[in-house]
């Protein structure tokens, strides 16, 4: 369809590397660095006051700011880092190793696993941030929460990117609706920053070495090749061997059946308690789709948009409410 995002393989200088490439680093003076740049102490932690100044090649701070010779339109690029597991998830720790050198990182993640928040922001409570000591930033609420807290008062910078993963499970088809790793993302981009969901596809973490080199290369290759515009990239990462994987292809989503029904269950009161069932067993898997794509051993890059309008139902429903508005 006209409306729905192409797809194609990646090419072949986009291949998965055999490891992920690491930078040797050297500890920078928590006042300046060997160009200047001043860093003042924030409960621990560096972060940089004046981010127009140029970091030192193969440098890098303790804790969850790190530093490096890349740069992001003339300085180096700042990463904001989320997920939907909470703080101590080991996808996120994954996740902050791969990014290890490639710029600023700074984490702000729920304080607990928070997987299927969708979009939510908490209103009926105030938040509470506090930081734990290796330096994550970590909030009593969503991952919507987390981005919506970091881009509108905790940070004093915006972030040139926003990563939210590795998610514990797949987020494909109609899961994106749901998913708190996709909503994180999804919160950097309203806010204009370009923003990417990386979830390894099977539950329990095994080959989670496999998501760490591809997220590597994915943001690598943004700090080389900044996108042109903000863009929302959903990425599943088939959880096997990273020598089996068969590369990266840009797909659309695809589709689920209905979810399963309900689990019924009771308290020890004898009050009848419910618990939600598990997705609905795969109705698209066509070529080009994400699901797809992961039957296949390839990394699902998806595009995403937030215009829900159903553009081929404008006229219809012009008409439909055409007779209703006569009436008034």
């Amino acid at each position: 369809m006209g409306d729905e995002p192409g797809h194609g393989t990646v090419p072949a200088d986009c291949a998965v590397p055999g490891k992920s490439e690491r930078h040797a680093g050297r500890e920078v003076d928590s006042e300046r660095s060997e160009r200047g740049g001043r860093f003042i102490l924030d409960s621990g932690a560096e972060r940089v006051r004046d981010s127009t100044l140029a970091c030192p090649q193969n440098a890098k701070t303790t804790g969850y700011n790190r530093w490096d010779s890349r740069v992001f339109n003339g300085k180096a690029m700042r990463i904001l880092v989320s997920n939907d597991d909470g703080y101590n998830a080991p996808g996120l720790e994954a996740l902050v190793g791969a990014l290890d050198g490639l710029g600023q990182l700074t984490v702000v993640a729920p304080e607990t696993n928070c997987s299927g928040a969708s979009n939510s922001l908490t209103l009926n409570r105030p938040l509470s941030v506090r930081q734990a000591p290796n330096g994550y930033y970590y909030v009593n609420g969503t991952p919507s929460d987390c981005v919506h807290i970091a881009m509108t008062g905790l940070l004093d910078f915006r972030p040139d990117l926003v990563v939210s993963g590795i998610n514990n499970g797949a987020n494909m088809g109609e899961d994106t609706l749901y998913s708190g790793t996709v909503a994180a993302a999804t919160e950097g981009f309203l806010f204009g920053v370009p923003s990417i969901a990386l979830s390894l596809t099977e539950k329990g973490w095994e080959h989670l070495d496999t998501a760490v080199a591809v997220a590597r290369q994915l943001i690598g290759q943004q700090a080389r090749r900044p996108f042109a515009r903000k863009v929302l990239l959903n990425v599943n990462i088939p959880a096997v061997p990273l020598q089996a994987l068969q590369g990266m292809r840009v797909t659309r989503l695809g589709k689920r059946h209905p979810s399963e029904p309900v689990v019924k269950t009771s308290t020890p009161y004898g009050d009848p308690v419910y618990w939600i069932g598990p997705v609905g067993h795969v109705s698209d898997s066509a070529e080009g789709t994400d699901f797809g794509a992961v039957a296949d051993n390839i990394v699902s890059i998806t595009p995403l948009r937030l215009d829900l309008t159903d553009y081929g139902s404008l006229d219809d429903m012009r008409d439909w409410a055409g007779t209703l508005c006569a009436s008034l």
